[in-house]
């Protein structure tokens, strides 16, 4: 079949507008009618066609572009709603909002079970199948890692808070036990540090008055040797004084021997005199004055023999006692030597005695101290441990509205474990 030159040149603008509109460089088709030209009025309907498709398919276009940029916004509840004939489009319409769809389901899925951790109720996962793999699979996963990980946490932070409430509870009676009694050590401690304190003084005391003591045994030893010397003296003197009186004694018998002597020598002169007469007078007169004379001599020598036996008597009796003194005085030298060395016994005792309570009250005076400050960290640790069952209740409390996997098997077995530790704390205390 032949076209006519003309009508070629139209057909060919008509196929070249058709060509615009589809290359998008025009918005319509416009292709004049002309009457008994079959060809160019099929091209109009073809493009009249063509129009009403791009028409189609640009509105599907539109809801894809808006459903995709809200969705790029993050909202998914946008679906597409335009049919078209081109069923291509229709089919990536249908994946378009299959993929809302499923997105949308796991989106609310996840957002509910995060709201519920929000709520602190861990209990719930989500279904890791909704995907078959890519970001979105990752995350499902990722939330029920940190779902597991929060859960791990839960039980270990439930687990040390029983754990703590239990064993605070026990420190906090453990610490005020141990803040009284070292409280009362500390009282019983400064006491016996001052009794230890005045002890200390008494044997100072003591030690100087045991050296004093010493000082005057000594003095009195030095005395007494005195004394054995003067009484020795004494007894030396009394020998002699016997030792002359013994010689006296001797002369005094030699004066009555003489003085007998002398008598019978008057005698006889007055004999010799009675027998001469008158011759013999003057002789007479001095055999009687002779004899008188030996008369006083006699009785001069027994007055003396008298004095003098009296005087070896006292002086015997003088060195009796002089040397019962003596014995006297080295018994009590002895004693004395006794005694000063037990004084000199208790003067290094009483030193030595000082020096080790001197020790004692300062190691008591450290240990006093050292209590003190044991008191005071004592009460510091009570303090703690207070705090630490205040805290630790509070965890408890706080755990307790927080919904976990495991939970109840923790509170199970920590009731057995407190039970457990009540029975061995009573046998403990029986």
């Amino acid at each position: 079949m032949f076209f006519k030159s003309n009508n070629t040149n139209e057909i060919i603008e008509a196929i070249d507008k058709i060509e615009s509109f589809i290359k998008g460089e025009t918005n319509s088709i416009e292709i004049e009618s002309q009457k008994n030209n079959k060809v160019l009025t099929r091209i109009q309907d073809l493009a009249k066609l063509i129009e009403q498709k791009q028409e189609e398919d640009l509105t599907i276009y539109g809801e894809i572009m808006i459903c995709a940029e809200k969705l790029s916004d993050g909202f998914i509840n946008d679906r597409i709603t335009k049919n078209t004939s081109n069923q291509k489009l229709n089919y990536i319409a249908k994946t378009f909002n299959k993929m809302s769809d499923k997105l949308e389901e796991s989106l609310i899925e996840i957002d509910s079970v995060l709201e519920e951790y929000s709520k602190q109720n861990f209990l719930r996962s989500i279904n890791e199948n909704l995907f078959r793999g890519g970001e979105l699979k990752n995350l499902s996963i990722g939330v029920n890692y940190l779902k597991d990980e929060i859960t791990k946490n839960l039980m270990y932070t439930y687990r040390t808070s029983l754990v703590m409430q239990k064993e605070s509870k026990v420190l906090l009676e453990n610490s005020t036990n141990l803040s009284e009694a070292t409280s009362s050590q500390a009282a019983s401690l400064e006491e016996t540090s001052a009794a230890i304190e005045e002890i200390t003084t008494r044997i100072v005391a003591t030690s100087q008055t045991a050296k004093e003591m010493s000082i005057y045994g000594k003095n009195v030893k030095e005395e007494i040797e005195e004394g054995m010397n003067l009484t020795s003296q004494t007894v030396n003197a009394m020998d002699e004084i016997n030792n002359s009186t013994n010689a006296v004694h001797e002369a005094v018998e030699m004066i009555d021997q003489i003085a007998f002597q002398t008598n019978i020598l008057s005698l006889n002169a007055a004999v010799e005199a009675a027998t001469a007469g008158e011759a013999g007078k003057g002789f007479a007169v001095v055999a009687q004055e002779v004899r008188n004379l030996a008369n006083r001599s006699a009785e001069a020598a027994k007055q003396i023999k008298n004095l003098v036996e009296n005087a070896t008597s006292k002086a015997n009796e003088g060195k009796n006692i002089a040397d019962k003194m003596i014995e006297g005085y080295e018994l009590l030298n002895k004693n004395i030597n006794e005694t000063t060395k037990l004084i000199q016994n208790v003067v290094e005792a009483s030193i030595e005695q000082e020096r080790g309570i001197s020790q004692i009250n300062s190691t008591v005076s450290n240990i006093d101290v050292l209590t003190q400050r044991n008191a005071d960290i004592a009460e510091n640790v009570k303090l703690i441990s207070v705090s630490l069952s205040k805290i630790a209740d509070k965890n408890v409390e706080n755990t307790k509205h927080i919904q976990f996997e495991g939970k109840d098997n923790l509170k199970i077995r920590d009731a057995l474990a407190s039970k457990t530790y009540q029975g061995q704390e009573r046998r403990q205390n029986r």
